[in-house]
């Protein structure tokens, strides 16, 4: 099983828009196993989840937990929770089918590995269908403040979400991971080259753990490789 990484541009076909080099690094990530599994391996899962939870705090849509619908973010054990309206009238109805972005986000950030491995299986919002999104944060990190900015989550959904993480830093999110097509390769966007650099270094020696190799790759090489995985 190996994992393959390309900081080349994305093409239009992976569905992750078009990130601009001024919003931060980025590198596109996917994956070969011979094993006939649907959705992301089973080996993946726990290297990308082992990952994300080491490098600190994780944020991510969630439907398999429930949140007051009240302002900001509640304690629910050792993670937190929120719920998140999305606009009104006619925006909201964009929402859900522009933008893939129900008309109430329950989001749960948490430190978990285990909490953090349900994102890729969540029904609510399928990693498989590009209906989930993923924040990054320094250990230690508190949730993200989007009411401090006005900031509504919904647009992480939309086309242009590298414009939308442009504006999340400021609330100590590092970094943002989002599905491409068919949920068969992932677009990692970073505020900066460290930050990717730090990540894609977690990254190594949880796949080395799993015996997962990394091979860092070419756009090209990268296609030729997602194809053989998927065909």
């Amino acid at each position: 099983m190996r994992l393959f990484i390309t900081h080349d541009a994305p093409a239009p076909h992976w569905q992750l828009g078009a990130p601009s080099s001024k919003r931060g690094a980025f590198a596109l990530i996917g994956w070969s196993s011979d094993a006939l599994e649907s959705g992301v391996p089973e080996r993946i899962v726990d290297v990308l989840a082992r990952s994300l939870a080491a490098f600190g705090r994780v944020t991510f849509a969630c439907s398999t937990i429930s949140a007051a619908d009240t302002p900001g973010w509640q304690m629910q054990g050792s993670d937190f929770v929120t719920r998140c309206r999305t606009r009104s009238g006619l925006g909201r109805i964009a929402a859900r089918f522009l933008a893939r972005a129900p008309v109430d986000l329950v989001l749960l950030s948490t430190a978990s590995e285990q909490a953090v491995r349900g994102l890729f299986n969540d029904a609510g919002y399928p990693w498989w269908g590009q209906g989930q999104f993923v924040l990054i944060s320094s250990a230690g990190a508190s949730p993200p403040d989007f009411d401090s900015i006005a900031f509504d989550p919904a647009t992480l959904f939309a086309r242009e979400w590298s414009e939308s993480f442009g504006r999340l830093p400021p609330l100590g999110v590092q970094a943002m991971l989002r599905p491409g097509v068919d949920g068969d390769l992932a677009g990692l966007l970073c505020a900066s080259s460290e930050v990717r650099d730090r990540l894609e270094a977690i990254l190594s020696r949880c796949a080395e753990e799993s015996s997962v190799s990394v091979q860092r790759v070419s756009e090209a090489e990268f296609v030729d490789a997602v194809a053989s995985s998927t065909s």
